[in-house]
């Protein structure tokens, strides 16, 4: 156990990590990657490892393009392995409405140098044959998006910071930053006190406990995705595209010889940190393929095969939501040496690279690289917020994060 760090970072799924290894990279400080589990075991490995391009803003765009130039030079970078294939996708309207969506998606893409396409519902089940066109009116082909294994990122970062001096320490309760007249001096473990100018919530689901620990609130919904693994299928290929289908919000990618596949439901289920006790695990999340079972059913026509295909495996992870759609980053009001790097909004492991340096960056430089006002958690210092609306809010963003209207 070490006594003192320049920079503590609680919390190892992909943003903390990143942060920890973009840190290190600077030199000349010395960083200490703190988790209650072991490092990059939560949240992080059982997502879906999807990257998508073509998002809602430029600033989000931008982000994304820069994170595949990271993904792609992931090992070089950290010595460390990472799988990815460069598979594009195809984004699929039912409704007209969400072919207008689609139109918009196009010309943003367009404008901002992505490799974008319209093409008919045919052209799409040519790219993929696992997509039936039937009942599809529009299609787009973004031919920057790739997918990569999620269990690779984090363990990944984690150990490349490692490897530059920053000091990892698994199974280590955070129980509370220490905060003397607005400005951080450490934090107190399980294990004892670490002193610290700098503190970055990086926490996942826990976020929101560490912080609110302190006194600090920050306005996010912990919420659970899951997602199943197929057995092989006959002609499944790792190339093929991957396919989200914007109002049923189910989305698929090719996985070991099958596919992975999910959906962000209607209705997901929020979970209180807090009440599911000291010793909870991710691994242990209560699961329900119910869920499932309805989303391939509202699908059977676009993607027959979900209904009948074998699971292989069935997990899930709990990413963090709030109630605009993006994520929490940066320093906290009003606690000098606060910085959160959450709010994933079931987007935060394929942005994770781009994130981490520039949260590492704002914390050296004392500002970002490109300007994050829109992700900072200052833009709710002035607000109050019920827990009702905000997980109403946070369940709109988690169903329509393809844009669907």
């Amino acid at each position: 156990m070490i006594s003192k760090a320049d920079v503590v970072v609680i919390g190892s799924g992909g943003l903390g990590a990143a942060t920890a290894y973009y840190l290190s990279k600077r030199g000349g400080f010395s960083v200490a990657l703190v988790d209650k589990h072991e490092i990059g075991s939560q949240t992080s490995p059982r997502a879906a490892g999807m990257v998508s391009c073509a998002r809602k803003s430029d600033l989000m765009i931008g982000l994304i393009k820069d994170a595949c130039r990271k993904i792609e030079a992931f090992t070089e970078e950290t010595g460390q392995p990472l799988d990815w294939v460069h598979s594009g996708s195809l984004k699929i309207a039912r409704r007209p409405q969400d072919a207008e969506v689609i139109e918009d998606d196009f010309e943003r893409g367009r404008r901002t140098g992505l490799d974008v396409e319209l093409i008919s519902p045919e052209e799409a089940s040519g790219l993929n044959p696992f997509l039936q066109p039937t009942g599809v009116v529009a299609a787009m082909r973004i031919g920057d998006d790739r997918y990569f294994d999620p269990a690779q990122v984090a363990v990944g970062f984690a150990t490349a910071a490692a490897a530059n001096g920053a000091t990892l320490l698994p199974k280590t309760d955070v129980r509370a930053v220490n905060i003397v007249g607005g400005t951080v001096i450490g934090v107190t473990t399980a294990n004892g006190v670490i002193e610290s100018p700098v503190v970055v919530d990086a926490a996942g689901a826990w976020t929101r406990q560490v912080a609110e620990a302190s006194g600090i609130r920050v306005p996010l919904v912990p919420t659970r995705q899951q997602l199943i693994v197929t057995e092989p299928l006959d002609g499944a290929r790792a190339d093929l595209p991957m396919i989200r289908i914007m109002d049923a919000a189910v989305y698929t990618r090719p996985c070991q010889g099958g596919f992975l596949w999910g959906v962000y439901e209607e209705t997901p289920r929020f979970f209180d940190m807090q009440s599911l006790g000291a010793g909870f695990d991710v691994k242990d999340m209560p699961l329900d393929i119910g869920v499932l079972h309805a989303a391939a059913d509202e699908v059977k026509d676009q993607l027959p095969f979900l209904q009948t295909a074998k699971v292989r495996e069935f997990r899930g992870g709990i990413p963090t939501m709030t109630a605009d759609g993006h994520h929490i980053l940066g320093p906290a009001a009003g606690v000098t040496g606060f910085y959160f790097a959450s709010g994933c909004n079931v987007a935060g492991l394929s942005i994770s690279p781009t994130v981490g340096e520039a949260l590492a960056a704002w914390i050296v430089d004392g500002k970002p690289p490109v300007d994050l006002s829109p992700m900072s958690v200052m833009r709710f210092k002035d607000q109050s917020w019920s827990e009702d609306q905000l997980e109403r809010d946070a369940a709109w963003q988690y169903r329509h994060f393809y844009g669907a209207v």
